[in-house]
């Protein structure tokens, strides 16, 4: 790779954190990587990798060696990525695809889905530019994603404390290949299976020993060399720093040949160095990794579902061994088929994204299928809350997965059991969880006949969903109750207004404004705020069908006075065309109320906005809202 760079959480090492590959056209690396990097990093403790010279002519094979340690790919889409030839598309994009690795595209403008799917397959984009406070939030959508493809700190101590042993690989970094090639020749051999193998994946030459590498080489079993030319035919870190600190610690040395080298050179250059073995002969090979690793390769948790489970999360992800997608496959499925619930977890998420496995909407469904026949299995043998929640939430999940894949007659059948257990969980248990779920039961079905286009059929279970959340809410006064009831009434009022009922969608609006202006003030954080101007919006457009062009102006005053804050906290695209959309609909305003002057002076700072966007970002959504501008 030309340049890659990386940003981390306080620029902290990347060593041993979930890796990011962010796939961009070259020119979206200047308005998208930051305000993306910056949201994947304060829910991921991860590092997000990229090109410094995304144009710069690259070498594929370290082009591909980086990206083959990759655990996800960030896209932003755009309509130059789609519609002009590039690198990010044209090579890594195809890359993660063929090497099953996952890739989160996110929309940075809409109306690119249906392009997007015909080049791209049928990959499901995040949007985050979606007006609509009752779907889940984008936040949401993408916390979820990120919990499902990389591995939290907590998870990956887990996996650590799951090896039996480590090795620690010591190589010059011009030979990232070959270590990659040891990496896999060590563990062909299967009493290594559960051996990690530290790997200073991208540090660079020069760097000081630092803290991880002396803790890597304290903890290691075995010291091995991958034996080229190159640790010979100059100084280097490995000849000045990282052999002299494994003789120093008395660490059992194996030095491989991967390319012929000079032997007597070696001998000189590495002091006491053993005799190497080489790696073309591979029963070699196994007894040095035999004698050197005597009693510690123990395998004796061979027979335990979650250690499986955790060493097949390690091959997943490359967690201080090499990636192995086989392994990893073959680990958590068994782990699933011996009734580990987490392990069916992970191969649900595993089909849904790709992840070490070509993408299977249907494979992942029906490994949902297993884990709501386990969850219900359960709780009928346990009869407990919590078993009885876990059920809930698999069901609902597989409702949610159905839903997406528009399979809505197979989602109303899971939504319609999930509705049966709720009343069954709650006349049982009589808990504010199981009320709660009661309600969101009502809400999944009413979505299901709102799809349907049966009105009255959503209106009616939307009733239910708002009257079991006006007594949760008044009973708990939760952020999560109050938001459902506001949900719950904007959902209502989305159906008065295709009733053409507007002074019913009103009512409803209004009730839906106040709990979210409560919300705002109380959390004050970017979603609840802009969540707020939307609403203001909405009651805003209805005052304006409704003739009331006072009501209209004052409301999207209040609108506008949230975006403009927004906007100069947080810089982003989004935020910044909220604004000018804002100042827009003012202006349409003051032009029907004949105030010409009031309406240019709005429409001026609207194209002001419009302008800059469509300089940096170049899509032709943002280029179009330009030309309306303009008009």
């Amino acid at each position: 790779m030309a340049d890659i760079k990386y940003k981390t959480r306080g620029e902290s090492s990347p060593q041993g954190k979930p890796r990011v590959w962010f796939c961009a056209h070259p020119d979206d690396y200047k308005p998208f990587f930051a305000p993306m990097a910056e949201a994947i990093l304060q829910k991921q403790n991860c590092a997000v990798y990229y090109d410094g010279e995304p144009t710069a002519p690259y070498d594929e094979e370290s082009l591909f060696l980086d990206l083959g340690r990759m655990n996800l790919f960030l896209m932003p889409v755009t309509y130059r990525l789609l519609h002009t030839r590039n690198r990010a598309l044209d090579v890594e994009f195809r890359y993660a695809i063929a090497h099953h690795i996952p890739v989160l595209p996110i929309l940075q403008e809409s109306g690119l889905e249906t392009d997007f799917n015909a080049i791209c397959g049928d990959l499901q984009c995040l949007d985050p530019h979606t007006e609509d406070a009752t779907a889940l939030s984008y936040d949401e959508k993408l916390t979820k994603y990120l919990s499902s493809v990389l591995v939290g700190d907590e998870l990956a101590e887990k996996i650590r404390k799951a090896f039996d042993a480590y090795i620690f690989l010591s190589y010059r970094k011009k030979d990232r290949k070959y270590a990659q090639e040891l990496m896999h020749l060590i563990h062909k051999n299967d009493f290594c299976r559960d051996i990690a193998i530290w790997y200073d994946e991208f540090l660079t030459p020069g760097e000081n020993f630092n803290d991880s590498i002396a803790e890597a080489m304290k903890k290691s079993s075995l010291f091995a060399l991958a034996v080229t030319p190159n640790l010979v035919n100059e100084e280097n870190y490995v000849m000045t720093v990282e052999y002299p600190e494994a003789r120093k610690a008395e660490k059992p040395i194996l030095p491989a040949v991967l390319v012929p080298t000079d032997a007597d050179l070696l001998r000189t250059l590495y002091e006491a160095i053993p005799d190497p073995v080489h790696v073309s002969d591979g029963t070699a090979l196994t007894d040095a990794l035999l004698d050197r690793m005597k009693g510690i390769a123990v395998r004796e948790n061979d027979d335990d579902p979650e250690h499986n489970f955790f060493i097949g999360l390690a091959y997943l992800n490359g967690i201080d061994v090499e990636t192995d997608h086989a392994r990893a496959l073959s680990l958590i499925e068994s782990a699933a088929n011996a009734d580990l619930p987490e392990a069916m977890e992970k191969l649900v998420a595993m089909y849904q994204n790709g992840e070490g496995v070509p993408r299977s909407y249907e494979t992942a469904v029906a490994w949902q299928r297993k884990l709501v026949a386990y969850r219900k299995h359960r709780y009928q043998t346990t009869l407990a809350e919590d078993d009885a929640q876990a059920y809930i939430s698999a069901i609902w999940n597989l409702g949610d997965a159905l839903y997406a894949l528009r399979r809505i007659e197979k989602a109303k059948e899971a939504y319609t059991e999930m509705h049966t257990a709720c009343e069954e969980m709650h006349a049982r248990f009589a808990t504010k969880r199981t009320h709660r779920n009661l309600s969101i039961s009502y809400d999944r079905l009413g979505d299901i006949e709102m799809k349907l286009g049966n009105l009255n059929g959503a209106k009616a279970l939307y009733t239910k969903f708002l009257a079991i959340s006006e007594a949760l809410a008044e009973g708990t006064q939760t952020v999560e109750a109050r938001r459902d009831l506001s949900i719950s009434y904007e959902k209502l009022g989305d159906i008065e207004t295709q009733l053409d009922n507007l002074g019913g969608a009103k009512a409803l609006y209004t009730k839906a404004l106040a709990l979210s202006e409560a919300l705002a003030k109380e959390t004050q954080t970017v979603e609840a705020r802009r969540d707020l101007a939307v609403s203001y919006n909405k009651l805003g457009n209805i005052e304006t069908a409704l003739g009331n062009l006072g009501g209209a102006k004052a409301l999207y005053t209040k609108a506008l006075a949230i975006r403009e804050p927004l906007a100069e906290e947080t810089q982003t695209v989004e935020a910044r065309r909220d604004l000018s959309i804002s100042y827009e609909k003012l202006g349409n305003i003051e032009t029907q109320l004949g105030n010409l002057n009031g309406a240019k002076a709005l429409y001026t700072k609207a194209l002001a906005i419009s302008e800059a966007l469509a300089k940096e970002t170049q899509t032709v959504k943002a280029r179009r809202n330009l030309s309306i501008s303009y008009d």
